[in-house]
């Protein structure tokens, strides 16, 4: 028989500690229970509504663009856009995945595998945008159709903005980008997200109040791991407006066109053609060559093409007739001729016997390019002597009895026609050029003024320098009898269903204080110009006036980023043209035409090829039917 030991007495205390635990959590339970859902049932019960049905934005397409006839310039192309779910892509899978995307979508893998992995930190439910702008059809289906090969990745439509005639339109129109997250700040009250594209340039930028649209919302039901159920309700987005230009896609291409041929025959290697209307200001057509194709920046620029734009040192991304300044020239007498009529220092009869090509200051010498014999001011003018210029500006021996009417008036009459100061117009980053004065000298050089820095600026040499925009608007102001108006590109905008919802009102900068007299000699004198031949004419069928000019700009020598020949000089002709022959303000277009690295020489009796191109795009734009 086996004697078993007692089983030891298990003691109350350790009953009553248990059951108190029991207590004390079955309390806390309780408590938190009655916490969650009497005390705070309001608060919770609206997150669980929140996390349950979430309102998301619905992206807006962005307003085209037209000619003032109605001409798309630029619109939106169906595309689609490629995002990544990163819950639904397995970690093991990521570097597979971010390899095979970015090769498909022309992106490095690091930039797919870091999009990935901040989007995981964010919000791993959320989709985030890879392409960071839309793809075509053929992208879209291979990924669509292949989703083994793509785990975690969905493609859905969007719109590819596309730039027609985009070399010929970018230097004007500009292009969009996608906003950054340094600018989200500033912007987000104003509706932007982060995805959002900005416009960066040009009209773009200026215009975005009016391109951009108005985003649209979808309501969507969630499960509690945050994945999309469904769509509750929506409210589509706004388009944007259609912005309007007053530009002329017949008379731009008309420029564009005269201004390649010249570059493709090798008679310059770069050029600007303006038109504007000079009763109010419209801009009718602005060239500027070289320029960039805008859709490299749509489809999404890569390092590479943007660092050969920025090293071709004919500046292709910048607007030559807005944002670069050079010397005048020869057109620039018009300022010192209406500066010496206004002043009362020369008149219609003022003579200057030009008996000599030179003459000398000091030992140096100052040059006119024949020896013209006598001139009055009209003739002056129309051969483009700079001795006779010279004489207004600061007397000469040709003319003792003509007192020169110096360097401050000339810089306050160039002022008033709008030299050294922006134009006003509605794109960005227009230079202000350079009307100097001795005070200007002073303060810029720290050295007293010359009269040499006067003859040089008489003729529009030295220190002035001006933008082709700033000079063709001077023109302009003498065409219409006196008013300096502000150049402007927008004509309206319109609504989708195609209502005006604003319009541009000229503005005049300002009215010159001038004679019309003063105003008449100087259109009769443009007249002159071509009737007498300086700037040379074969048949001509429009009365044309206006003025040559070359300028000495450089050394010459090398060649440039597209391998031509580097000259150094520039070719201006800028024009108007009144509704008769005659001397009335009636212009309705005025026109420039600027080449640069000419390669002619300096002579204003040499062939100017301005001259010819400006005859016939005058010509075909208004004697021909479109």
């Amino acid at each position: 028989m086996v004697r078993r030991a007692p089983r030891a007495f298990v003691h109350g205390r350790r009953f009553a500690a248990v059951g108190l635990a029991i207590v004390l959590v079955f309390g806390g339970l309780t408590a938190r229970l009655y916490d969650l859902q009497i005390v705070r049932g309001d608060y919770y019960g609206a997150l669980s509504q929140q996390n349950r049905i979430l309102r998301l934005p619905v992206r807006a397409e962005r307003g085209s663009v037209t000619d003032r006839n109605g001409r798309p310039l630029v619109v939106n192309i169906p595309g689609f856009e490629v995002s990544i779910i990163p819950v639904d892509l397995p970690r093991a899978r990521e570097s597979e995945l971010a390899l095979r995307l970015g090769a498909l979508l022309g992106l490095p893998t690091e930039a797919v595998q870091g999009a990935i992995t901040a989007q995981r930190q964010r919000n791993p439910y959320e989709p985030v945008r890879i392409s960071p702008t839309p793809v075509p059809r053929e992208i879209a289906v291979a990924v669509s159709e292949r989703g083994e090969l793509f785990p975690g990745v969905r493609v859905e439509p969007g719109s590819i903005r596309f730039y027609q005639d985009g070399e010929l339109y970018a230097p004007v129109i500009g292009y969009t980008g996608p906003v950054t997250e340094g600018e989200l700040d500033d912007l987000r009250e104003k509706g932007y997200l982060l995805d959002d594209d900005i416009g960066r340039t040009g009209l773009e930028a200026t215009y975005e109040k009016y391109l951009r649209g108005t985003y649209g919302w979808r309501e969507v039901e969630r499960d509690a791991a945050q994945r999309e159920i469904k769509t509750l309700a929506l409210r589509a987005p706004t388009v944007g407006n259609t912005v309007v230009l007053t530009i002329d896609d017949r008379l731009q291409k008309l420029l564009d066109g005269e201004l390649r041929k010249g570059v493709l025959e090798d008679k310059f290697t770069q050029g600007v053609g303006i038109a504007l209307n000079p009763q109010n200001g419209d801009i009718l057509a602005m060239v500027s060559i070289p320029g960039y194709d805008n859709n490299a920046f749509a489809r999404g620029i890569s390092a590479k093409e943007i660092a050969a734009l920025n090293a071709d040192d004919r500046h292709p991304l910048v607007n030559k007739a807005t944002s670069d300044i050079y010397p005048p020239g020869s057109t620039f007498k018009l300022v010192t001729g209406l500066s010496a009529l206004s002043e009362g220092t020369a008149n219609r009869d003022t003579t200057v016997n030009v008996s000599a090509m030179s003459f000398s200051v000091s030992g140096t010498p100052f040059y006119d390019w024949r020896a013209h014999g006598t001139l009055n001011f009209v003739t002056g003018f129309a051969h483009s002597s700079d001795i006779y210029f010279y004489t207004l500006a600061a007397g000469t021996p040709f003319a003792p009895s003509v007192r020169g009417v110096g360097p401050d008036a000339i810089a306050k009459y160039g002022r008033m026609l709008g030299f050294g100061a922006p134009t006003g117009i509605d794109i960005p980053n227009e230079a202000s050029g350079i009307m100097p004065d001795p005070q200007w000298k002073q303060r810029t050089f720290d050295e007293p003024w010359s009269i040499g820095n006067t003859y040089h600026e008489a003729i529009g040499q030295g220190y002035v320098a001006v933008t082709p925009l700033q000079l063709l608007n001077a023109y302009a102001s003498v065409a219409n009898g006196g008013t300096l108006w502000r150049p402007h590109l927008f004509k309206e905008a319109r609504d989708v269903s195609g209502t005006v919802v604003a319009t541009a009102t000229p503005t005049p900068i300002r009215k010159l204080d001038i004679t019309a007299e003063n105003l008449r000699l100087l259109r009769e004198s443009a007249r002159r110009v071509v009737t007498i031949g300086h700037a040379y004419m074969p048949n001509p069928k429009l009365p044309i006036a206006g003025k040559t000019g070359t300028a000495e700009f450089g050394a010459s020598g090398g060649h440039d980023s597209a391998g031509r020949n580097i000259y150094g000089f520039h070719n201006w002709f800028v024009s108007f043209v009144p509704k008769a022959d005659n001397t009335d303000p009636t212009a309705e277009i005025a026109m420039i035409i600027f080449v640069f690295n000419s390669s002619k020489s300096l002579c204003e009796n040499c062939f100017n090829p301005a001259v010819g191109m400006s005859q016939r795009i005058l010509e075909q734009y208004l004697l021909e039917k479109p």
